[in-house]
Order: C-alpha cells, then structure tokens, then sequence
C-alpha cells in the first residue's frame, strides 16, 4: 500500500452521497440549467466524473429555503472536512429575519450538546458507529458551533452598540474616588 493513496471512503464522498439521498438531483440541476444525469453522475463516487466548484456551490445554493434561510450545506461540509477544516455560516442582516434571543440560542446550544452526549453514550455502549449515527453527530455539532458562533457575534454586536457606555463604566468602576476609598 502506497503512503500517498487516498483512502477509498472520504468524507467528501460520504457528503456527495448524503446530499444525493437528501434531494432530488434534478430538481436542483434545474434551478440551474445543469445536465440532472451528469450531476447524478458527478456524485456518485463510483462514476469517473467529478464535481465543478461551480456545480458544487451551484447545487448547494439551490436548496436554499428562503422560508427558513437555511440551505444544506453538506458538500460544501465535507469538502472542508477532507482538509481539517469546518465551516460556520454567516448571520444575514437582521432586517431578512426575526432575531433569535440569547436565551433561545443558548437553549438550541445545550440541546445540541445533548444530543451529542447522547449519541456519544450510545457510541461507547455499543462500540460502533453506523453511517446514520455519523451524520447525526456531525450534523448536530455543525449546529452546535453555528450557534456558539452567533451567540459570539451577536454578544459583541450588543457590545459595539454602546462601546463608548461601555468603556465610560469600565473607566469608573476602575478609578480610585477621593474620599470614597
């Protein structure tokens, strides 16, 4: 075995064959103009036919739901997985959606912590992971570090509304009062 062969199951080609379970190719091919049974064809890892970076980004933003905001983002996932890296998407401007509370967003953390504690008890029970049970770690982390990404932004948004209060209070509460010390 060659130290520089790939290995045969990536996690790229694992995200090429969920997103093709999720949706319907031609559907999505569709929105596009894009041939449905090359884009079959072009994730589906026994093929010779590989995937565009046009295509990818193409069909990934056609399962956009402007009813919720969100798109899949599975291949764009497993592609940054193949290089140690991982992803979070951007808050839209506030003016497209209703702004999720703090107390909401730390709710959605610890319910995506739960699951995953869940998924890694049942994990050292039975010693196994399928295919499914993956995914749904994967996917429930993903959420997991969206959210903490937003908590994050949104804490410091409320911070830069009122920096110069902010820096004033930090300044008094610092400084020693003649008389009061």
């Amino acid at each position: 075995m060659s130290a520089n062969e790939c290995p045969k199951h990536t996690a790229f080609t694992n995200a090429c064959s969920a997103f093709s379970n999720a949706h319907t190719i031609k559907h999505l091919a569709a929105k596009f103009g894009l041939d449905a049974q090359m884009q079959c064809n072009k994730l589906d890892a026994s093929k010779t036919h590989k995937l565009f970076v046009e295509e990818l980004l193409l069909l990934t933003k056609a399962t956009y739901n402007p009813a919720t905001g969100n798109m899949d983002t599975g291949l764009v996932d497993g592609l940054l997985r193949e290089l140690n890296l991982t992803a979070v998407p951007l808050p839209e401007s506030t003016a497209n959606h209703k702004p999720t509370s703090l107390s909401d967003r730390m709710l959605e953390i610890s319910s995506a912590t739960g699951e995953l504690s869940a998924h890694t008890l049942q994990i050292n029970a039975t010693n196994r992971v399928n295919r499914t049970t993956k995914e749904q770690v994967v996917k429930r982390a993903q959420c997991a570090v969206r959210e903490l990404v937003m908590l994050m932004s949104e804490v410091e948004g409320k911070f830069q509304a009122v920096p110069v209060l902010s820096c004033a209070i930090d300044a008094f509460g610092s400084m020693p009062l003649s008389g009061l010390s």
